[in-house]
């Protein structure tokens, strides 16, 4: 075979590769008719951004700088945790690893001295910012935590995730030990899960002194 017939063979089969990857729209269209009269319908794939991401909740976030609830510094160090907020379980972790970041991993990540940055993360997780697992049978036991105590971010604050999904587990913890809502900082977006419900939303705050009110009487 000569190089003209080669250039044509791989012409040839270029066409027929192109012709398997085309649409055939009007096939397209006429299942999509059937499909419309049995109640169903086709769309077309949008192409997803896999850029990660964390979200501020601006509204939240205006009240905390407006009520000078948070300093600067603490306000630095809650932007500088962001990059390690895990998606969906809101869990401050090692990008690479996967694992739970400690005060002493924290400090290498920020280049910050151990001493500092136990400081100040203790007073985001006693404003209620930040939160943390401890194991109550760790204490029981050896009288102090022997495994990482795992840190999360409050998603009322900052959510990686769809915020009307919100981890179920997470959203108890929140709802339980609501620290805001206790030292009188009224958020307008507030998290609640409701009894039988696999994940927690956030919901405009009268909509949650509703449920609030309901769980409190009974009705």
């Amino acid at each position: 075979m000569n190089l003209k017939e080669h250039l044509e063979s791989a012409e040839k089969k270029a066409r027929l590769r192109d012709s398997k990857s085309v649409v055939d729209l009007l096939s397209v269209a006429n299942e999509e008719r059937k499909a419309n009269e049995q109640g169903y319908g086709l769309y077309k794939l949008e192409q997803k951004n896999k850029a990660t991401f964390v979200q501020g909740i601006k509204d939240n976030l205006d009240v905390l700088v407006r009520n000078e609830y948070l300093t600067n510094a603490e306000l630095g160090f809650l932007f500088s945790l962001s990059p390690l907020v895990e998606f969906h379980s809101n869990a401050v972790t090692d990008q690479e690893t996967g694992q739970f970041m400690t005060v002493s991993d924290l400090a290498i990540y920020l280049n910050r001295s151990r001493e500092s940055c136990s400081r100040v993360l203790s007073k985001l997780i006693e404003k209620g910012v930040v939160y943390e697992f401890v194991d109550a049978q760790e204490i029981k036991e050896f009288n102090r935590n022997v495994s990482r105590r795992p840190l999360f971010m409050n998603p009322e604050i900052i959510y990686a995730g769809d915020r009307n999904k919100v981890d179920a587990t997470l959203s108890k913890l929140i709802t339980t030990f609501d620290r805001l809502e206790r030292k009188k900082v009224l958020l307008p977006w507030k998290l609640w899960i409701n009894q039988n419900e696999e994940h927690g939303k956030l919901y405009k705050r009268k909509t949650f002194l509703e449920f609030k009110k309901k769980q409190k009487t009974g009705k």
